[in-house]
């Protein structure tokens, strides 16, 4: 039933039963009209009723001729206090004021008691917000906010009254050209401290640098000062022969200089004697050390050689699987490597040695080789002569000769002949047949007819280790810099050399230092690669200082540049070659394999 119709239910019963009640408060139609919307409950629990009232009820006997009578009825006040759900109170009269939703609104199970913000409220929310009043303008403050305000004196002056001061008295005591003054004085003094402080430290640092570099230096020259010892007392390569003789003729020329410095006459002769009776001991001494070594480098060569030929053939097949194959050639090599390293190495005695030759006999009697009856003829002089008791060190040519034909039958392929196939040539000085590596070369040859022992014997020996190092300063710094030309990687030590003692006559340019070990080759103009006809002799430290000069006109005096110029076109007519070869080698992509002992260049750009 809705609540209108229910109230006027009420209404009427009490109208039917009771008679008219008479209430102290009425409702009004409009008040009515605004509650008939709330449930009974709501509607007595917010409606204010008196106390007592008195309802006039019809009588039960009619004696007094009264049909109704009057009852006293006090009323149960049971509304509750109602809750605070917002609103905000008057601070002039306290008077509490509730918000909206505490009068009409929703049902009162759907009230959010907690967090109500609505424009439907009738509160006030108040900021505190900050204003910059500018100081032209007036502020009213009220209340508290008077006690905290106060007027900015940024714009405000004080007048005092003094007595009369001329400009020029105020400038004199202000004074701004002095306190000018004192601060460019005490900026410049500031800023004087700076610099002395920055280039105290720029002078430790490069104090510190240059001491590192030193120290460097000391210890690499240290290094190449051992390095040297120890390649001079223990010699092993050729280059390092050649110091040997390079030196032992340095001592020479020395000798026979003090030798006519202090001697004339007989006396000069018989030193001149001693002196030649101590070169050749010299000189017997290193050749026989370097035929000691000869000995051991060609036993390690023929026992690569033997390991080589028995070593089955490989290829890799599917799946990139190793194949080997051991062919008969390979098991021939190895049958014949066994007896070979028997006649060369095993210490035996004479009725071993000669079961071992007579065993050798049957085995290369089943070969097929042109010095088979030579080496048979040689395994029957020994048989006699051990018959006959020789020692064994009246035997070691003809043992020597021995084992060079077994290794010349045990290379031959009968199909295809020896097996190893040096590249030889015929040298016109010895008239000997050597391989092609044992000519040396050098970009100023026409051609290879001279091996390199007649060439040794042709002049004294040269420590040609020292321009090996110059050429391998070039090619460093050439790399570094990225060279497009391969002038650095074609010319060999041997120009080195000539460039050194022919063109700048074995001294620097600007210091006229003699010692090769200093000597260096850099560039002449850093912005060209380098050529023979684009280098400068120096020593390493000045080497690093003509590479900084920007402007080579303004630094060297016209004289040197002038001598520089002429030994740039020497260079030119002697190594007028090199351009033909540079241009093969470009051309054809091979130039950047070519280094030093055979070593491959790896250009970085």
């Amino acid at each position: 039933m809705k609540p209108l119709e229910e109230n006027q239910r009420l209404f009427d019963i009490c109208d039917n039963e009771y008679g008219v009640v008479d209430m102290d408060l009425e409702l009004s139609e409009n008040a009515y009209e605004q509650n008939v919307k709330l449930e009974p409950q709501i509607y007595y629990n917010n409606i204010n009723l008196p106390d007592f009232i008195t309802v006039r009820v019809s009588a039960d006997d009619k004696t007094d001729g009264n049909s109704c009578r009057d009852l006293v009825v006090e009323i149960e006040n049971q509304a509750i206090m109602k809750p605070f759900i917002g609103g905000y109170v008057d601070k002039v009269t306290k008077t509490e004021y509730h918000d909206a939703f505490t009068q009409t609104g929703p049902p009162l199970e759907r009230i959010k008691y907690e967090g109500i913000n609505s424009r439907d409220t009738q509160t006030v929310k108040e900021r505190n917000i900050e204003i910059e009043t500018p100081s032209d303008r007036a502020t009213v403050s009220y209340g508290d906010a008077t006690e905290l305000s106060y007027a900015s004196k940024y714009m405000d002056k004080v007048i005092v009254a003094q007595s009369y001061e001329s400009f020029d008295d105020m400038t004199k005591r202000i004074d701004p050209i002095g306190k000018i003054t004192l601060i460019q004085r005490n900026f410049r003094r500031y800023m004087w401290q700076k610099l002395i402080k920055e280039s105290a430290a720029e002078w430790r640092h490069l104090q510190k640098e240059q001491k590192r570099r030193e120290g460097k230096r000391s210890k690499a020259q240290q290094d190449e000062y051992r390095k040297e010892c120890i390649v001079k007392t223990f010699p092993k390569t050729k280059q390092d022969f050649d110091a040997l003789y390079a030196q032992v003729q340095m001592w020479k020329e020395n000798e026979l200089k003090q030798i006519s410095e202090k001697y004339s006459g007989a006396p000069k002769i018989a030193e001149m004697n001693m002196l030649l009776d101590k070169e050749v001991q010299l000189l017997n001494g290193i050749e026989r050390q370097r035929q000691i070594l000869q000995q051991e480098a060609k036993k390690v060569l023929d026992e690569q050689t033997l390991k080589k030929l028995s070593e089955p053939v490989k290829w890799v097949g599917y799946n990139s699987l190793v194949i080997q194959m051991d062919t008969l050639r390979n098991q021939r090599a190895r049958y014949l490597s066994q007896y070979y390293r028997k006649l060369a190495d095993e210490p035996l005695g004479a009725h071993g040695r000669m079961t071992l030759l007579n065993r050798i006999s049957d085995v290369i009697a089943k070969e097929i080789h042109p010095a088979i009856n030579e080496l048979e003829s040689l395994l029957e002089r020994e048989r006699q002569l051990l018959i006959n008791n020789v020692a064994d060190t009246g035997l070691d040519l003809l043992r020597k000769r021995q084992l060079t034909l077994l290794m010349d039958i045990i290379a031959f392929d009968k199909d295809g002949g020896s097996r190893i196939k040096p590249n030889t040539r015929l040298c016109k000085k010895c008239s000997k047949v050597r391989p092609i590596a044992k000519f040396p070369l050098d970009t100023r040859q026409t051609s290879a007819t001279v091996c390199d022992r007649c060439t040794a014997l042709q002049g004294p020996a040269v420590d040609i280790a020292i321009y090996r190092s110059i050429l391998r300063s070039i090619r460093r710094d050439e790399k570094k810099r990225g060279a497009l030309s391969s002038f650095a990687f074609i010319i060999q030590d041997n120009d080195i050399k000539y460039l050194v003692e022919n063109i700048w006559h074995g001294h620097s340019v600007i210091s006229n230092e003699t010692n090769r070990s200093e000597l260096r080759l850099p560039r002449w103009n850093f912005a060209n690669d380098w050529a023979p006809w684009n280098c400068i002799c120096v020593t390493e430290s000045e080497s690093r200082a003509h590479l900084k000069i920007v402007n080579l006109d303004l630094y060297y005096e016209a004289s040197i540049i002038k001598d520089i110029k002429n030994k740039h076109a020497l260079s030119k007519s002697a190594f007028k070659q090199l351009r033909e070869i540079d241009q093969v080698f470009v051309e054809s992509g091979s130039w950047w394999q070519v280094g030093l002992d055979g070593k491959s260049i790896n250009f970085i750009k």
